[in-house]
């Protein structure tokens, strides 16, 4: 709650013959007893509340017969008005300068309220927004993935692998993937195999609520084909090692465990690019066709 001002008139010898100063500087004063103008900043820098502010009002006569009354504050001024006292009576004249001054005094407190409440408004908003950055899981610029995945190419491939990748923020919710992978299955007809490889790719996450969020991912793979029993691999007998490429589109829905942990559950759709020939003991096959998967893991973000 603001304190009433204090004030301070002062009344120049050309306003002294047109006004009483003696009533002027007692009127003044108890015309703004009702006025509570708020001190300029609001608190001091410690949160102390601020002394009441001193309300400087200038009278000053004019060649015309009239008065201009001015307010000022701390050095500042803060408005003027003017009034015709040419031939009426002093006391009079010494009520309208006080009238007069009042009005500028309530002038400059609903501005001062106007601005404390603007101030106090962007006030929340940071502080919202500051709890709702706190509240959300941190971003970037460095993520680490880990995440355990089942992977098929239906009637050919059934694998379980595990991958751990970086995610590398480039602008806002777009990245980068970087990461490493290992798969182990099965391979029709009965033949086991092994895919380690790389992958790398785009991604795009999209926040959806306070603690959910969509991740979009883009990736290309290179692999390493080891089937140990196989008869040959691409046409070479006795080989037992080649590589496939493959790329998927990765939708993951991940759900906010804390500031820095994320857990996802994810899909993969995609194909294999390079087709991976091959002899069992029933003869020549090909590996080739749609990618399908799942996956489920963490992301962490360094603090």
């Amino acid at each position: 709650m603001a304190a009433p001002a204090r004030v301070v008139v002062e009344i120049d010898s050309a306003a002294e013959r047109l006004v009483d100063p003696r009533s002027a500087r007692r009127l003044v004063p108890l015309e703004l007893s009702d006025v509570a103008v708020p001190a300029h900043g609001g608190v001091a820098p410690n949160g102390a509340a601020r002394g009441a502010p001193v309300l400087f009002f200038r009278v000053l006569g004019r060649a015309d017969g009239s008065l201009r009354i001015e307010l000022w504050e701390r050095g500042e001024y803060h408005g003027a008005r003017v009034l015709n006292g040419a031939g009426e009576n002093p006391q009079l004249v010494a009520r309208r300068v006080a009238l007069a001054a009042a009005e500028l005094g309530r002038r400059l407190a609903r501005k001062r309220e106007a601005t404390l409440a603007r101030d106090e408004r962007l006030k929340k908003a940071r502080q919202a927004r500051a709890l709702a950055l706190r509240e959300r899981t941190q971003e970037g610029p460095v993520a680490l993935r880990a995440e355990l995945s089942l992977g098929t190419t239906p009637g050919k491939l059934l694998l379980l692998g595990q991958r751990l990748s970086a995610e590398l923020t480039l602008r806002g919710p777009l990245r980068l993937d970087v990461g490493g992978e290992l798969w182990a299955g099965s391979l029709e007809p009965a033949l086991g195999v092994e895919l380690p490889g790389v992958m790398v790719g785009p991604a795009y996450r999209i926040a959806l609520t306070r603690g959910l969020d969509l991740d979009l991912g883009l990736h290309a793979a290179a692999l390493l084909a080891v089937v140990p029993k196989a008869r040959s691999l691409d046409a070479v007998v006795g080989q037992d090692s080649s590589w496939t490429a493959r790329v998927t589109f990765a939708p993951r829905v991940q759900l906010r465990l804390g500031r820095q942990v994320r857990a996802f559950v994810g899909a993969e759709a995609g194909g294999l690019l390079r087709t991976l020939s091959y002899e069992s003991a029933r003869g020549p096959e090909r590996l080739r066709g749609p990618w399908w998967g799942a996956s489920l893991g963490l992301v962490v973000t360094p603090p």
